[in-house]
């Protein structure tokens, strides 16, 4: 436990918040800017369990905001670079890395083996599948999202069972543009990444001001943040 005192002493942890940390498992979608934020800091924090999904491979494109790959990664998988580099970084838990493409046909499988799944994918279709199947199957979704110098996150069927639905109208959603278009800038990432894991956390250790309901939106060219409350249905 040495490893996790600075953490085990504040009072929201403890000895029995991380034994709660200990055996609970998450499953990262998207192994990119926002996903190998998450994946780090959870990795780090002790999550027993944790799964990286993505079948994308490194590209030199994305070493500006993917620091956690070097150049000699270049055409390796993401996701099973990040889970060696992880594991070596704490041996004591478990990382797993899926590289088949998430779809309708594997989804199910995919997301049934863990408690907490993060969205940190980069395309409306797999957002709204991966919304789609925490629903059916009443996984806890943290939810985020990045583009030039914003970000937002959200956690939806949770205890409300608010959905990504109730945010945007589906039809809106799928006009949204990806960073490949519009571009991105590095910090904001990291901005959005550590706020995912920290509602990770605080979902794992049933702490009231879970984002739910509520979206967090931050502008870091502004400098502006806006919490935006959803209406109950």
């Amino acid at each position: 436990m040495e490893r996790y005192n600075k953490q085990i002493i504040l009072p929201e942890f403890g000895i029995q918040g991380q034994k709660l940390i200990s055996s609970s498992s998450v499953l990262i979608i998207g192994a990119g800017g926002l996903g190998s934020i998450v994946c780090s800091y959870l990795a780090s924090m002790g999550v027993g369990k944790i799964g990286i999904c993505d079948f994308d491979r490194v590209e030199e494109s994305n070493l500006h905001r993917q620091f956690f790959y070097s150049q000699c990664d270049v055409n390796a998988y993401k996701a099973e670079v990040l889970a060696t580099k992880l594991s070596l970084h704490n041996p004591d838990i478990k990382i797993l890395s899926i590289t088949e493409k998430l779809q309708r046909s594997n989804v199910s499988n995919l997301i049934s083996d863990f408690e907490i799944i993060c969205d940190c994918s980069d395309n409306v279709a797999t957002r709204l599948l991966i919304n789609k199947s925490c629903s059916s199957l009443s996984k806890i979704l943290i939810h985020g999202a990045v583009s030039d110098w914003q970000g937002y996150l959200s956690v939806f069927h949770y205890q409300n069972k608010f959905s990504l639905t109730d945010l945007f109208d589906t039809i809106d959603f799928l006009k949204s543009e990806s960073c490949d278009v519009v571009g991105i800038n590095s910090p904001i990432c990291g901005i959005i990444g550590s706020h995912m894991a920290n509602e990770v956390i605080k979902v794992i250790l049933n702490i009231d001001s879970v984002l739910e309901g509520t979206l967090l939106y931050i502008n870091g060219l502004t400098n502006i943040s806006k919490y935006l409350k959803f209406k109950m249905k």
